[in-house]
């Protein structure tokens, strides 16, 4: 099915990892992304290795910026900015791409509003830069029981901007999974960051979405 294909993730801290996601020959936007994961915590159990991995994938670019927004017209580490950069410097482009942003939007208070129109807008840059590619937005999962009614408003703001866009696009539901709840906590390492088990589940979502739509 995806055997061969490419893979290029749009991402915050929880996509991050030193070497690839500030990968500067893979495309040079990434040179100076700020990184979260990085060793001793393995590679291999990254979600997005996993899935490269199981699908036998390879990896496009990996645009993360660990504590970016997907928000804001005006900062360049935001996921609007770099939603044009998930093709290589030599011009190949991705065939799936996963859209993984809104946790920092979330907690650093982004009007509803706000995320719902650069998400949208996001999706559009994507759409038009990689037409052929498939797109997999993942929601947020319900970190904090303070943050659940926003949350569940985020999501709808994921869900109409992917509804919106057509056939190419879906959704894994992190918010409706077995990982929501108080098991994300039991699944991170401090909280916010997936531990070796929160990525095998966010994989495993991720990769059921993948089946069902691709």
């Amino acid at each position: 099915m995806l055997k061969g294909k490419r893979l290029s993730i749009l991402g915050d801290s929880i996509s991050t990892y030193m070497g690839y996601s500030n990968d500067g020959a893979a495309n040079v936007s990434t040179t100076y992304n700020k990184v979260f994961y990085k060793a001793p915590f393995p590679l291999e159990k990254t979600y997005w290795m996993k899935i490269i991995t199981d699908f036998n994938m390879t990896l496009c670019v990996n645009n993360s910026w660990s504590g970016g927004n997907l928000s804001g017209k005006d900062d360049e580490t935001s996921g609007l900015n770099r939603a044009k950069n998930l093709a290589t410097e030599h011009g190949e482009a991705p065939d799936l791409i996963i859209v993984f942003m809104g946790i920092n939007d979330l907690g650093r208070n982004i009007p509803t509003e706000v995320f719902a129109n650069d998400y949208e807008e996001t999706l559009k840059i994507i759409n038009k830069n990689y037409p052929k590619a498939s797109i997999c937005s993942v929601n947020i999962p319900d970190k904090d029981i303070y943050l659940k009614n926003r949350a569940s408003r985020f999501n709808e703001a994921i869900k109409t901007a992917v509804n919106k866009m057509g056939k190419n696009f879906f959704i894994a539901d992190l918010f409706g999974s077995r990982l929501n709840g108080d098991f994300y906590y039991n699944n991170t390492i401090d909280g916010l960051h997936p531990d070796e088990d929160g990525m095998r589940i966010i994989a495993e979502i991720i990769e059921e979405a993948i089946k069902k739509n691709i």
